[in-house]
């Protein structure tokens, strides 16, 4: 009786069990139908970004969001991005220098309009640059005038025993250039006691072989400039050349042979000046055989004819030639 009833008896699953179980079914169920192919298809499209990722091939794509500007210049950018500040500073220093030519400021404006014109302008902006800083450097430069505070010139009182060649090479100018700006008829003769303005140099030159342009600067301040002749078959060599020497009614040594012509000849192709260089830098370096000076051929001049030599109106190298002073003037030469 006892076995039988034994052998009835039904074992009970614990309750703890049966819930567990429950629940892993449960999260089993719900995991299957979270991560189901049409459960996938309706979450992602909730965004651009997965449908994007997700849309059946069926369907045609939209076509995609602009993406942002990589941040990768494109071949063209960078040159854009040099140039761009460039030319704002060079707006910017115009606009100043204007504005200080209407209240009549000579030195703010002959600052800024150098300085624009180094940066570059072109067209109209390049020939009031021009017009105006060689109208502010003949009124405050090259005329008897002083304005206060210029640094570019100075007062002088002639002590005993001063000459001018003196006082202009302690100030890196040539003697006829302080006679020409003080009025001075003969320059070797002063007077103690006479207060005479000083330059302070020296001038240097910048040649642009595109233009046929010489442009004159004292320290960093546009002067004026000049139209010139260069070589044929581009034979001006560019760089920075040094004076070297200066000669007045120059003879002419053919430098390929054949006649000398002597000085004040109206077949003399040198004019009356010789200013002559020697090639510190670029393609100019150790060159010797170059220099400046007139022409008996006018016609020439804006043109590339000559054997190498940069040639000027006879009367322009004149001027020229109160400018620049040996071993101390520079004229850079560019394309």
């Amino acid at each position: 009786m006892s076995r039988r009833r034994r052998r009835g008896r039904r074992r009970r699953i614990p309750t703890g069990l049966l819930l567990l179980v429950g629940v892993l079914g449960s999260a089993w169920w719900v995991y299957r139908v979270e991560n189901s192919p049409a459960k996938l298809d309706s979450s992602l499209l909730l965004t651009p970004q997965t449908a994007a990722i997700w849309q059946p091939e069926a369907v045609p794509k939209a076509a995609p969001t602009p993406s942002p500007i990589p941040s990768i210049a494109t071949p063209s950018a960078p040159v854009v991005e040099e140039k761009q500040p460039v030319l704002s500073r060079a707006a910017a220093l115009l606009a100043a220098g204007r504005e200080a030519l209407q209240r009549n400021d000579e030195l703010t404006a002959r600052t800024n309009l150098s300085a624009a014109l180094q940066l570059g302008v072109s067209g109209s902006d390049e020939e009031f640059l021009r017009t105006e800083l060689t109208r502010l450097g003949t009124e405050t430069v090259l005329s008897t005038r002083i304005v206060n505070s210029d640094p570019l010139v100075d007062r002088y009182v002639i002590q005993s025993g001063d000459v001018l060649a003196k006082i202009a090479a302690a100030n890196k100018v040539t003697p006829d250039l302080l006679a020409s700006v003080n009025g001075i008829v003969d320059k070797h003769r002063i007077r103690e006691g006479q207060t005479i303005k000083i330059v302070k140099g020296p001038f240097r030159a910048v040649l642009s072989k595109r233009t046929y342009t010489l442009d004159i600067y004292l320290a960093d301040t546009f002067v004026r400039n000049f139209k010139v002749g260069l070589g044929a078959d581009d034979s001006t060599p560019t760089g920075e050349w040094r004076i070297a020497t200066k000669l007045m009614n120059p003879t002419y040594y053919p430098p390929r042979g054949g006649e000398i012509i002597a000085a004040d000849d109206p077949k003399n192709p040198l004019g009356e000046r010789w200013i002559g260089l020697v090639g510190i830098s670029g393609a100019a370096v150790a060159q010797e055989r170059y220099g400046i000076h007139g022409t008996n051929e006018p016609d020439s001049i804006g043109k590339s004819v000559s054997m190498g030599c940069i040639r000027m109106h006879n009367e322009d190298v004149e001027v020229l030639y109160t400018y620049l002073v040996e071993t101390h003037s520079t004229v850079t030469v560019s394309d």
